[in-house]
């Protein structure tokens, strides 16, 4: 199949396949060296790494989705198919995307802590499930030990302390392979959105999670959405963290996001993309 993703694209191209966890990262760093267009075909832990490896000055990508979650490639709806892959290099259209800049690495859609976290950890043990059941079933699972942590969040100088039950830090709408924790997030818009979730008893957290499918949570008790360029989350004690779907342990120390906005230009097709502050353009200038 990725063959002939490969074929599709025109021009000289070269398939590269990764070896490993971090991999896409380092071809992705090689490819842009003189490269006009980046093709990934992954999921989102893939295009992550893929970001992270053409960043700071990132030649156009492409996104191919074939991971388990697949939220970014949502995102700019990414073409599924050959002949969609075809068109969208053809017409060589799409958005300028903010990337989140995390300090010792970037993210390219969302960063979650505390419970959020703990599904993608639970996750990773789930064989045999791709997209939306693996991410529920994960959820059950989370369930079961799930903690709440003393946070304290900084987001523009504005400071909130609370135990929260989960920290979602975005630049898109959707994390977890379909649920639309931050449904107002314009991943172009310059700005972090942040959802959080208080501590509350499971039948409440039960309630919720359904509304989170389709964005409709935002009016549920003990949930909260915030909106800035700089936020800092530091917590009483290690917390779990994923960036992009990648569990990433427990950070011991403050983590301090900020936007780098509109660096990163993706193809997409038109139709069925995310919300975006600024209207499709041309990046290829090929077309």
């Amino acid at each position: 199949m990725v063959e002939a993703f490969a074929r599709a694209v025109p021009g000289d191209s070269n398939l590269l396949w990764t070896q490993e966890a971090g991999h896409a990262t380092e071809l992705a760093r090689r490819a842009a060296s003189d490269s006009d267009l980046v093709c990934v075909v992954g999921g989102d832990g893939t295009v992550s790494e893929a970001v992270n490896g053409l960043m700071p000055r990132p030649v156009p990508i492409v996104v191919v989705p074939t991971g388990s979650g697949n939220d970014f490639a949502s995102m700019v709806n990414a073409p599924t198919t050959v002949d969609e892959l075809v068109a969208t290099i053809h017409e060589g259209a799409g958005w300028r995307l903010d990337v989140l800049d995390c300090g010792d690495r970037f993210c390219a859609n969302s960063i979650g802590i505390g419970f959020e976290a703990m599904v993608t950890y639970h996750s990773l043990s789930i064989r045999n499930m791709r997209g939306l059941p693996l991410y529920l079933l994960a959820v059950m699972k989370a369930l079961a030990g799930y903690e709440s942590i003393r946070y304290s969040i900084t987001i523009d100088g504005v400071i909130l302390e609370e135990d929260f039950l989960l920290v979602s830090a975005a630049n898109g709408p959707r994390a977890g392979g379909g649920f639309y924790l931050n449904p107002s997030a314009k991943p172009d818009d310059g700005l972090i959105d942040v959802f959080t979730a208080v501590r509350m008893p499971r039948l409440r957290m039960l309630s919720i999670l359904p509304r989170t499918l389709r964005g409709s949570h935002t009016t549920s008790p003990g949930v909260a959405f915030h909106r800035g360029a700089r936020v800092t989350i530091a917590a009483a004690r290690p917390f779990p963290m994923h960036i992009d779907g990648e569990y990433m342990g427990r950070r011991e120390v403050p983590l301090e996001l900020s936007v780098i906005p509109r660096c990163l230009p993706v193809l997409g097709m038109k139709k069925g993309a995310a919300s975006m502050a600024a209207p499709r353009e041309r990046i290829l200038s090929g077309g």
